[in-house]
């Protein structure tokens, strides 16, 4: 890199995307790791805390795919900074309205609507501007930096509140101002110039193909004889036609999958559950920990903060700071991809650290398992992002998001099971408990769809041609000159063979021969 791009990177849409991902997310997960605290202090109850988690959840899952068309259709920049008012707004409530549930609530509310208008357009606008090659990179910095900021987000939030209180939203409350600020206005000029470029281009294309396509006028007389001498119609016209036909053709047909494209055809699918399973269960903790640690008095002290508080912060930081490793080491290689082992440790990792978050009360045992399962989470989470861009070109955009409804899904209704039960029974442990019955089931879930999967792929590509056949192409008959051919006549015209009409059953060829026709 030279020493000006180093002295602009400041200055570039890039840096300001990465930048915006890690103060937003940061804000984010201090804003639901305080929200919960505030709850508790207000004596609410297990399923209230899952309640708050799971509006705003179920809010961004919701409003996302609408602010993705709205952002195509007007100003996505504008769009971007309308979801971090709402967001700014959904801060005043518990700011300014103090010990009412009820204000927690909307607050969460706004929260999400303004989280659904905020993701979908920045992560359009990293992919629209990233140069050719290099998607895959940049998109990796980017999540990075978002991932980096989650983990800080809970660290703090952990930290600041027991010793800010309520105050502490105010850090939060910069941060959104920030972005409001920092945040890009337009696209750069080479990337306007490109979809420029790529528009006219495809509309140049487009209007290529329908010129070929009607260019082509053949006329035969009532008799449907072909005769040289009144077809007016250059040879390369058909030529060009019958390549046409030919590719459509080929489109149809289908060839087998091999390696990777084959594999991914189950895998997309195990992806799913894969992120269902840790996105869901890691959500249902972070509402539902709190009550828990106060149980078993687990605390970490530092810095005057709640020792309660400061415990729960640390423990979430070293979850998240794990995604972010995890999601670095997946960037630098493909190794881990259609592995079904490494799927499966993950999920039993996972298992385990429920269960001694069940029993135990070892700050620092606890801390390290959280590290332990952080590195699943960001597999979990790159896993099926990976496997639904994999997808065929046309259905891309459903499986993507389908990713995001399992996953949403999860993070939405997992927490009001486990608070619902958790209330109903009278007992903080339930939570974790369901927690690991979800893995045990999604393990179960997996390892069947795993089998059902190959096997019907299997069969389905066994109908399948290989990559080396071909099939037949279309013949070509040859008319050869007339002996009185003109100069300005063709002198090879190739028609293919369904062009030459062919007599009907128990009717005789009235084709003339070519002897007759050259008496005529």
């Amino acid at each position: 890199m030279k020493v000006i791009d180093i002295l602009l990177l400041p200055t570039s849409n890039f840096f300001r995307y990465c930048l915006t991902g890690f103060l937003y997310n940061y804000s984010v997960f201090f804003y639901n790791i305080v929200i919960p605290f505030l709850a508790d202090d207000y004596g609410g109850s297990s399923l209230e805390l899952a309640a708050m988690i799971s509006i705003g959840t179920g809010c961004v899952s919701i409003f996302s795919p609408f602010s993705g068309k709205i952002a195509d259709k007007t100003n996505p920049f504008i769009i971007m900074r309308l979801g971090i008012l709402a967001f700014i707004i959904a801060l005043f409530f518990p700011l300014f309205i103090k010990n009412k549930m009820w204000a927690l609530y909307i607050s969460m509310i706004i929260y999400g609507i303004g989280g659904g208008f905020f993701w979908a357009v920045i992560v359009g606008s990293v992919g629209k501007e990233a140069p050719k090659g290099q998607e895959n990179r940049r998109s990796a910095i980017f999540s990075v930096s978002w991932s980096i900021g989650k983990a800080f987000g809970y660290l703090f939030g952990g930290l600041l509140k027991g010793i800010l209180g309520i105050k502490s939203f105010y850090i939060a409350l910069a941060c959104l101002i920030t972005i409001e600020i920092i945040y890009p206005i337009r696209l750069p000029k080479e990337v306007r110039d490109r979809i420029k470029t790529e528009k006219q281009e495809k509309e140049k294309k487009d209007n290529q193909k329908s010129t070929e396509l009607n260019d082509i006028h053949i006329e035969m007389n009532d008799s449907n004889i072909i005769d040289n001498s009144t077809i007016k119609i250059n040879k390369n016209e058909i030529i060009n036609k019958e390549e046409l036909n030919l590719k459509k053709k080929e489109e149809k047909i289908r060839y087998k999958w091999e390696g990777g494209e084959y594999k991914n055809k189950t895998y997309i699918y195990i992806g799913y559950i894969f992120n269902f399973a840790i996105k869901g269960t890691n959500w249902v903790i972070s509402s539902q920990y709190i009550k828990l640690v106060k149980d078993f008095n687990i605390k970490i002290n530092l810095f005057g903060a709640n020792p309660n508080e400061m415990f729960v912060g640390v423990f979430f930081f070293f979850l998240y700071l794990a995604q972010t490793t995890s999601l670095i080491l997946m960037a630098l290689t493909t190794q881990w991809t259609y592995r079904r082992s490494v799927i499966l440790l993950g999920l039993i990792v996972t298992v385990i650290l429920y269960l001694v978050m069940a029993v135990s009360n070892c700050n620092w045992l606890l801390c390290i398992l959280s590290y332990i399962a952080g590195l699943s989470s960001g597999f979990a989470n790159q896993t099926s992002v990976y496997y639904s861009l994999r997808a065929s070109t046309n259905n891309k955009g459903l499986f993507v998001g389908l990713s995001e409804i399992t996953s949403g899904s999860g993070m939405t209704i997992l927490p009001l099971v486990a608070g619902l039960l958790a209330k109903s029974y009278d007992d903080n442990h339930v939570p974790l408990y369901i927690n690991i019955c979800v893995i045990i089931i999604c393990i179960i879930i997996f390892d069947i769809i795993y089998r059902l999967m190959y096997f019907i792929n299997s069969r389905r590509n066994a109908k399948r041609l290989n990559r080396e056949e071909h099939p037949p192409t279309l013949s070509i008959v040859t008319q050869p000159q007339k002996s009185n051919n003109n100069s300005n006549e063709a002198d090879d015209i190739q028609i293919p063979v369904e062009m030459i009409p062919t007599p009907l059953a128990g009717e005789q060829d009235t084709s003339p021969s070519e002897t007759s026709r050259d008496n005529n």
